[in-house]
């Protein structure tokens, strides 16, 4: 009898006498057994789906030292795992093909800027990418501020449909118009509150009652040929938001600013509370005479001269924000705080014994162009610097390192961002291995071929391959005939390509009486572009390994990594043949086995992406028999002469691999740790919408194994 004659005979035996019977509990409406199941001929059975991510950075000015990106599986702050993380300037993006669970819709961004600042986003996935570019000039010592914009035509809105003519805002409605509107705007005695989601052209607005509101959002715009705001009402406008006055501007309400104004023409804050966290552009001058809040929290752009000049008036500039002035900058009344790196820049500048400027947290600027005429009190971490030249009139008060200085002697840095387009000085950046990543962000600050990782599944997150072992025959389907745990991640240099690749992998569960082994192999990758595997386990007398000098498999064209060659080198048993699939017998425990794939040179990860990582079982101690996740290729060394016997369907020239005629596999893979079935429980009987998921093809339930109400049946399940 020859060899594989006799295999077939052991095959056979080993059937009859080693399968587990089937759970007749089966709930109503599912198929009693997975040889009912009706699947897709092009599903494969995944639980994950593929992504390209590209992450950018826009900004004007490019400097060597690169920003860290990250990517997580959900906000951080709410338990988000990463999952990789690179480096990226303007005109080099990250890019990464990442594997993600089908279940999940979004992914949370986030970017740290070695000149100062984080962002982060969420970020929904489009198809199977996931784009998103990040402004570099957007810098904040916290992530950036987030404000909720309201809606046109929320409850209770009042529909605006008419394109001319006269929209009367009365009887303390909310008006709502998102088209476009060229007319009248009149807000009467009794008020209301207008909001414009739409394009809005008008003449003359006048609102000088407490009860008129006028509300710019989701991209909205009105403009104004002059507008009167002489009381106590409010003008808001959101992000990317626009309001226009071709006139002068004088304001006594509440102005609030996240998106753009624009005075052509000269501003004046007389009463009310002026708030800029937007862009505020003045073709004119700009006076703050208001004894209320005044803050920019931005950029404020004033052609002409500036003037804060009103009894008991309080100017804030916060963290990052900018104010250039085209002509002088007087600060003749009051008090103007400072925050954490904020900037002025002005022609000329000129304080007198009234006014107090007093900086708060990191160093803020001053920048002066001309003349600087100083006589009034300067507190804490802010500097007025001056060119070579200009005349300088000291005569005020400098406490608590405040100072004035030539421009040349400024050592200090501040940010460019977007709300302060020019920044000054260059940051103080430390990059010990001189691989352009910052220390601050370098994971190998001393190490140049290394400088980040990225996970998989993601940080401190296993997954798990579940195998049945009886191909080409197929076994009863309770997948815990080897249940193999893995997390990993890869070592990336400066370039984002990958120096290492470092896998954990735990056995949780051998329900099986074969003494199997199990490995991986790179698709991508040759045996000559590893420069060493570490950390492998081949103890098996009776299925020796043979290797090349660099830990991967010999005679292999690909590069394979046998992980361990017998499983009970790793597993430790508490009694009997069955490893922690029965509830009733004593736990037992295993090791974790490290491997390490170190590249000769950095490889593209392109080339290792999560579509080229094919793990494989060993049965028996049979090196030329594996099994594959469905429709992976088999190595080089296995026999093809198992394809397409018993059960088993076969056919390497169409590239189906380990799939029944009726497409059933026999390994499945999650990127979450897999509760498996006790023995004797078809996955069926543990989880109950495994079935309306596979027969969907994946897109029903993709979430099937969760521990969600419903999804499970708890006695099934070890």
């Amino acid at each position: 009898m020859n060899r594989k004659n006799l295999f077939l005979l052991i095959v056979v035996f080993t059937i009859l006498f080693t399968a587990c019977k089937k759970n007749l509990d089966t709930p109503p409406g599912k198929p009693q057994s997975m040889n009912e199941l009706v699947i897709p001929d092009n599903f494969n059975w995944e639980t994950t789906k593929d992504v390209e991510i590209t992450i950018s950075i826009s900004g004007t000015k490019e400097y060597q030292a690169k920003s860290k990106v990250s990517v997580f599986n959900a906000d951080p702050a709410s338990g988000g795992k990463l999952m990789a993380s690179g480096n990226a300037t303007p005109g080099n993006s990250f890019t990464s093909n990442m594997r993600i669970p089908s279940h999940l819709t979004l992914l949370f961004l986030k970017m740290e800027s070695p000149f100062g600042g984080n962002q982060a986003a969420t970020v929904p996935i489009s198809g199977n990418t996931v784009s998103y570019t990040f402004d570099s000039q957007k810098s904040s010592g916290n992530l950036k501020l987030v404000v909720v914009e309201p809606a046109c035509g929320e409850t209770g809105d009042i529909i605006v449909t008419q394109t001319s003519g006269t929209i009367d805002i009365t009887g303390g409605a909310t008006y709502s118009l998102a088209g476009t509107f060229n007319g009248t705007v009149n807000f009467t005695n009794s008020g209301g509150t207008l909001k414009v989601c739409g394009t809005v052209t008008t003449g003359n607005v006048n609102m000088n009652k407490t009860t008129h509101h006028l509300v710019i959002t989701q991209g909205g715009s009105f403009t104004a040929a002059d507008l009167g705001f002489g009381a106590a009402g409010t003008i808001t406008v959101y992000s990317n938001s626009i309001l226009t006055v071709n006139n002068n501007f004088t304001s006594k309400g509440n102005l609030t600013n996240y998106g753009t104004i624009n005075v052509n023409g000269s501003y004046v804050n007389s009463e009310g509370a002026f708030e800029n966290y937007g862009t505020f552009n003045v073709s004119n001058s700009m006076s703050l005479n208001s004894q209320t809040t005044n803050i920019n929290g931005c950029k404020i752009i004033v052609a002409g001269a500036f003037a804060q000049n009103s009894p008991a008036c309080i100017f804030r500039m916060l963290a990052g924000s900018y104010l250039q002035v085209g002509g002088a900058c007087n600060i003749t009344k009051e008090d103007t705080y400072m925050y954490d790196g904020a900037m002025i820049k002005c022609n000329t500048y000129s304080a007198n014994s009234t006014s107090h400027v007093y900086g708060i947290g990191s160093r803020s600027l001053i920048q002066v162009n001309g003349t600087v005429d100083f006589n009034g009190s300067m507190d804490g971490p802010i500097t007025i610097i001056y060119n070579p030249g200009s005349t300088v009139n000291i005569s005020g008060t400098l406490t608590n390192d405040a100072n004035i200085m030539l421009a040349t002697n400024f050592t200090g840095y501040i940010p460019q961002s977007a709300c302060n387009p020019v920044g000054y000085g260059e940051p103080p950046i430390v990059d010990t291995d001189l691989d352009g990543v910052p220390d601050e962000f370098d994971l190998y600050p001393t190490d140049p071929e290394r400088a980040s990782n990225s996970y998989f599944p993601a940080e401190d997150v296993w997954g798990t391959v579940a195998f049945e072992d009886l191909w080409p025959s197929k076994g009863d389907y309770d997948f815990n005939d080897l249940v193999l745990d893995y997390t990993g991640y890869y070592v990336l240099n400066a370039q984002n390509d990958v120096k290492d690749l470092i896998i954990d992998f735990r056995v949780r569960a051998v329900g099986a009486s074969l003494n199997n082994g199990y490995g991986f192999q790179l698709d991508q990758i040759t045996p000559d572009q590893v420069e060493v595997v570490t950390g492998t386990i081949h103890e098996s007398e009776t299925m020796p390994i043979t290797l090349n000098t660099n830990g991967t498999e010999a005679n292999q064209p690909k590069a394979v990594i046998i992980v361990v060659s017998s499983v009970e080198s790793v597993i430790h048993r508490s009694t009997g043949s069955m490893f922690n699939t029965i509830k009733t017998n004593p736990a037992g425990t295993w090791d974790v086995t490290t491997v390490t794939v170190t590249f000769t040179n950095p490889v593209l990860q392109s080339d290792l992406g999560p579509e080229d990582f094919n793990p494989f079982l060993i049965k028996d101690q049979h090196r030329d028999i594996e099994i594959h996740l469905p429709n992976m290729a088999p190595t080089a060394l296995v026999d093809p002469s198992f394809f397409g016997t018993f059960e088993d369907n076969s056919d390497p020239g169409q590239g189906r691999y380990y799939k029944t005629v009726n497409n059933l596999p026999w390994g499945i893979l999650l990127y979450e740790q897999f509760d498996y079935p006790i023995e004797n429980a078809e996955i069926l009987d543990a989880y109950n919408y495994f079935s309306t998921w596979c027969e969907s093809g994946g897109t029903a339930y993709p979430n099937w194994y969760a521990n969600e109400p419903g999804y499970r049946v708890p006695a099934s399940i070890y």
